[in-house]
């Protein structure tokens, strides 16, 4: 019998078909008695081998943060390396990571079901053995460097928000961080906070974000009420616990809503797409003005 190479591409496809519907059964029973018994972990090491001993070495390091839970249950989990640069890896247990592994042995290959990083998210989400993390200000240079180290591996972009009292305009980098482009604006109200919030989720998500750039009025011999607002909208967003684990800071955004204003006049653009328009390029003007002003920051610093 002449055995084609279709058949037992199929057959690997089917193997592999089945082991994860034994690994789903073998975490269900997990999650629901928060611990691990001896068959159990025989199960999973028979069907992930040295993958599985590296995630179990992975979560008994404390090494598994989880960034945020959704309401549908879907978590998006920061795993650290085993490498001595203790590298941290996004991903969603079941479905990504941002890793090598995972595009080569998984994606490309076919040899896996899932990489170390993704084993070590589902059994330390399953025992309760993750550290949820909250959504936390930083030092705008300090987002750039944090951004960096995660660059390196193909992932992380900003978005640039300019908040106004009805509308949030949205921007977003490339991939590379260097040029800003026009998103969305959304709608503001006291009343959808939270929606706001599950919008936010959704962008991480899509676009592989590694923070928030915020437009902030710094006018140091005056407080502005456009200040306090942004502070307000910003701490509304945090207490939904919605963000925690996501970075943001603060840039500031004077005069960048009047110099886009200024562009829009000639065009004679009819009120409500004129304002539409004026959130979304404020909101690439903010981004934009921090990327610039961190990739110079850089070069001097290489100097």
């Amino acid at each position: 019998m002449i055995t084609t190479h279709n058949s037992v591409g199929r057959r690997d496809q089917v193997r592999m078909a089945a082991s994860n519907l034994v690994a789903e059964a073998v975490w269900k029973d997990i999650q629901s008695t928060r611990s691990v018994t001896d068959d159990q972990l025989s199960i999973l090491h028979f069907l992930f081998g040295k993958n599985f001993e590296r995630a179990t070495r992975i979560v008994d390091q404390r090494g598994v943060k989880r960034i945020y839970g959704e309401p549908s249950g879907r978590s998006v989990f920061q795993v650290v390396g085993e490498s001595r640069k203790k590298e941290e890896y996004f991903c969603f247990p079941e479905h990504h990571c941002a890793c090598y592994s995972f595009f080569y042995d998984v994606v490309n290959r076919g040899e896996q079901l899932c990489c170390k990083h993704q084993l070590a998210a589902r059994l330390a989400f399953s025992v309760g053995a993750y550290v949820d993390v909250k959504m936390k200000y930083v030092k705008p240079i300090s987002l750039f460097h944090d951004l960096l180290k995660t660059n390196n591996l193909g992932r992380g972009r900003l978005l640039g928000l300019d908040v106004g009292q009805k509308y949030v305009g949205l921007a977003v980098s490339d991939s590379s961080n260097k040029i800003a482009s026009p998103l969305s604006v959304l709608v503001r109200k006291p009343s959808n906070i939270s929606a706001m919030a599950n919008d936010f989720q959704s962008l991480i998500s899509e676009l592989s974000l590694a923070g928030f750039v915020v437009g902030y009025p710094f006018d140091h011999l005056r407080k502005s009420p456009d200040a306090s607002q942004v502070k307000v909208f910003v701490e509304d967003l945090r207490k939904t616990g919605k963000l925690e684990g996501w970075s943001y800071t603060y840039w500031d955004e004077s005069f960048t809503s009047k110099s886009v204003e200024l562009l829009l006049k000639p065009l004679n653009l009819h009120p409500v797409h004129s304002k539409t328009i004026l959130d979304k390029f404020a909101a690439v003007g903010i981004l934009q003005g921090y990327l610039d002003h961190m990739h110079r920051k850089l070069k001097c610093e290489e100097k």
